[in-house]
């Protein structure tokens, strides 16, 4: 839903070439088999008959392998498992990426980003039907010390999230909450 909403604002397509953000990273510019979902996904579908790993091309940043968590440093060609029935997809260091909870509300999946880094992200909440413009909430991420906050930017500063946070990545990067 977000995605689609902010496409339409922005005019930018919400699947992306893997150079989309890094037109000048000549390592990800050949790169024809991988895509990205927004700024925060990269998708790796395994393309060749029989394969249970691939290499995958990581534009600059932290990458963080979305079934294992294990993180890796772009830009970076990386091999990887990909057995059948799961296509390996990377999420962005310090990227909010909006999911399906358990109970079937929105809940925000956070990537943590690299030490002294900050990241954040734009969701667009979905309100039904209608013809109501939607309000975009705006996240940051950032350490605070040992800690790593997620702060919603409102009108009046800044305010918890609306939803449930879950924060990914912490684990193999040797950081904790």
């Amino acid at each position: 839903m977000t995605l689609a909403h902010l496409a339409r604002r922005t005019g930018a397509p919400f699947v992306r070439p893997v150079w989309w953000a890094a037109p000048e990273e000549r390592t990800v510019r050949d790169c024809e088999d991988a895509f990205l979902l927004g700024d925060c996904l990269l998708v790796a579908p395994v393309l060749d008959p029989g394969a249970d790993r691939r290499a995958v091309v990581l534009p600059p940043g932290r990458w963080y392998d979305t079934a294992t968590e294990r993180a890796y440093e772009g830009p970076a060609r990386v091999l990887v498992d990909a057995p059948l029935g799961r296509i390996p997809v990377f999420a962005r260091g310090g990227s909010v990426v909006p999911v399906r909870g358990a109970d079937g509300g929105t809940e925000l999946e956070v990537w943590a980003p690299a030490r002294g880094r900050s990241g954040g992200g734009l969701v667009v909440p979905d309100v039904g039907d209608g013809w109501e413009e939607q309000e975009i909430e705006r996240y940051a991420v950032r350490w605070s010390g040992p800690r790593l906050v997620v702060e919603r930017e409102g009108e009046d500063g800044v305010e918890a999230p609306a939803c449930p946070v879950r924060v990914r990545g912490l684990g193999r990067a040797g950081d904790q909450m």
